[in-house]
């Protein structure tokens, strides 16, 4: 991870400037749900690292939308579009489980200690200047998860 005072004054300003402005975001009241012990439940992942399958649209900058990964998908099968010049890629490319960490969780549902992993998974672009611009897909991400039975989302943010 870069540290503010490691990059150029103008960019380390533009960082915090970032910051004071979503902190300034009101946020909506959003309903806490309590979910079932995760012995019980079924987890998705969300990573924010750009990943998607080879035949996948590309994510580009500014990229709203999300890309769905099965369970089952062969870790030579994802690429990574992400497009932050900050990004350090070379721990995903020695092992994707950094970034969506697939056979932990599956180790996880093997020992009992979540109920299961699911079907789909998804991936976003961490990199957008406004996350309020993610607020549509979200919510459709959110719908879909529901619909397919999953319980909790574990979000690997890069």
């Amino acid at each position: 991870m870069v540290l503010l005072s490691e990059l150029h004054p103008e960019e380390a300003q533009h960082m915090r400037n970032m910051g004071e402005r979503f902190a300034q975001m009101p946020l909506d009241d959003t309903p806490f749900v309590t979910p079932p012990p995760l012995a019980e439940a079924t987890i998705a992942l969300i990573t924010s690292a750009g990943l998607h399958r080879r035949d996948d649209r590309p994510f580009r900058f500014g990229d709203q939308g999300y890309r769905i990964i099965p369970n089952d998908v062969d870790p030579a099968d994802l690429v990574q579009t992400q497009v932050s010049v900050n990004f350090d890629r070379t721990h995903y490319q020695r092992d994707v489980n950094v970034v969506l960490p697939l056979d932990r969780m599956r180790e996880l549902a093997q020992a009992g200690e979540i109920g299961a992993v699911s079907e789909w998974h998804y991936s976003v672009l961490g990199s957008n200047p406004n996350p309020y611009l993610l607020k549509d897909a979200a919510a459709d991400l959110a719908q879909r998860m529901r619909d397919s039975g999953v319980d909790c989302a574990m979000l690997t943010p890069v």
